[in-house]
């Protein structure tokens, strides 16, 4: 297998999140794996990132590009100046969306030297179904070098739509765990949540496909039926007044309850994860679920719904319920939060934290991708 010896990889995202997270310090051990052989890595970052702290520390050891708002051929023009200046030999776009993929496309026709592209899929992408509105976007397929896929399950989709295999992929997404290490113990108690009650966590700012309706309504079984007090607490980083709205109109509220708490986002999130007795993913469709790993690498029980994204996880079958499914989430949440707390249960979630910080290291993700560069260059 060719070595990645001297070239220039073009990381072209749309990526301007309020904290550089997993997906920057994936693409950091990446870049010092590159380093090794002479290789090198440019950032280009969407407008919005230059209000972002994070980025303007990176800015001062990594190289990273800041593009300017426009429309299609102002794109265009900048993607082919930055492909110009930086002689890529490699394009690997995230995030992005189809308009800038083709913008992209021409750019890589038009700057006058030979460049692949990689194709990150961090998601399940939906296609049109109809087939004239379909065909632009597998046109553009063809012009993927390698797709590379944050899971077994995205794949799979992708070659049932018809990428040939041979050009996929997969790197399930890596942990930045180092970071989670630093957590604050006194986070619970500033919340207005009874010593007594047990304490449920989600992420929820897509109120449908992270399935916050799932997780209302399991809660709300545990309290009325089985008079179990239990909190839930959602984290949202955005959508905030559309979740809040959506949870009283499925319980016929004017306002949420005092058993549920919207929570705004932290950079030190392993706060949340230690506060909590359980972590809920009751999602409808992930990509890759970042939160359950984090979660039970913080040593806090988690339960998923058993969709394709999640089941494949490296987490106890324990930990899987239905999908779609309230009443067996609240029988699965009634058992999770009814253990005791024994040597044995420890040893449990211990061995658990073990084997995905193992499975979902930072250097296993670049190893991967750097396979999938030395398999076109």
């Amino acid at each position: 297998m060719q070595v990645m010896q001297n070239r220039t990889v073009l990381h072209l995202t749309d990526y301007g999140a309020p904290y550089a997270g997993n997906f920057i310090a994936s693409l950091r051990a990446l870049e010092r794996m590159l380093a090794e052989t002479g290789g090198r890595m440019v950032y280009v970052l969407p407008p919005r990132a230059k209000e972002r702290s994070w980025t303007l520390e990176m800015a001062k050891t990594h190289d990273v590009r800041y593009l300017n708002r426009g429309g299609f051929l102002s794109y265009l023009r900048q993607v082919r100046r930055l492909l110009k200046e930086t002689n890529a030999d490699i394009l690997h776009e995230h995030f992005i969306h189809f308009s800038e993929k083709l913008a992209a496309w021409l750019a890589i026709k038009t700057c006058g030297h030979r460049v692949k592209t990689v194709l990150h899929l961090h998601n399940h992408i939906s296609l049109p179904k109809n087939p004239l509105l379909r065909l632009p976007h597998m046109l553009y397929f063809r012009s993927v070098s390698r797709f590379v896929c944050c899971s077994a399950s995205v794949a799979a989709h992708l070659i049932a739509d018809g990428v040939p295999k041979e050009h996929v992929r997969v790197a399930e997404n890596a942990i930045a765990f180092e970071r989670l290490d630093q957590y604050d113990a006194h986070v619970r108690a500033s919340l207005p949540v009874p010593k007594s009650e047990k304490l449920a966590l989600m992420f929820g700012y897509n109120f449908e496909v992270k399935g916050v309706d799932l997780a209302v309504e399991a809660v709300r079984l545990l309290r009325e039926r089985e008079a179990f007090p239990v909190t839930l607490a959602i984290v949202l980083s955005s959508s905030s007044e559309e979740v809040r709205a959506r949870i009283c109109a499925q319980l016929s509220a004017s306002d949420v309850p005092d058993w549920i708490l919207l929570l705004p986002p932290r950079e030190d999130i392993a706060s949340y994860y230690h506060m909590a007795d359980v972590f809920l993913s009751p999602s409808r469709q992930e990509g890759f679920c970042y939160a359950l790993i984090e979660a039970a690498y913080c040593r806090t029980p988690v339960l998923a719904s058993a969709i394709d994204a999640q089941k494949d996880l490296a987490l106890p079958r324990s930990a899987f319920f239905p999908p779609r499914d309230a009443a067996s989430l609240a029988a699965a949440l009634l058992r999770v939060l009814l253990e005791e707390h024994t040597p044995a249960r420890a040893q449990a979630l211990e061995q658990t934290g073990a084997s995905v910080k193992k499975t979902y290291a930072l250097s296993r993700w670049a190893e991967l991708v750097r396979i999938a560069y030395a398999e076109i260059v």
